[in-house]
């Protein structure tokens, strides 16, 4: 293995832990959740993207749960403050 083998390789990220914080609380006009996402590069902050999901929006529970499940998956960190309780969405503290 030579030294231009690793300019060409990119070297593996590190697993890294990611932070996940759930709050059950009523919310202002009618939403159903805001969504804060802190997304990382390189171990350091790069974004901080806020989302609002509304109660009369169609699927709701499918929308919520497709926008965590894709930032947990890329590595965001995410704080959410929702009007149902964490249970009822599947959400179980460890």
């Amino acid at each position: 293995m030579s030294w231009l083998d690793n300019l060409h390789r990119p070297k593996p990220e590190q697993p890294s832990s990611r932070e996940f914080f759930y709050s059950h609380d009523r919310l202002a006009n009618q939403y159903f959740a805001v969504i804060r996402l802190t997304w990382y590069l390189d171990g350091k902050v790069c974004a901080v993207t806020e989302s609002s999901i509304a109660t009369y929006d169609k699927d709701v529970v499918a929308e919520f749960t497709s926008i965590l499940d894709n930032a947990l998956k890329l590595g965001a960190d995410a704080a959410v403050v929702c009007i149902e309780s964490s249970d009822v969405l599947g959400f179980h503290e460890r």
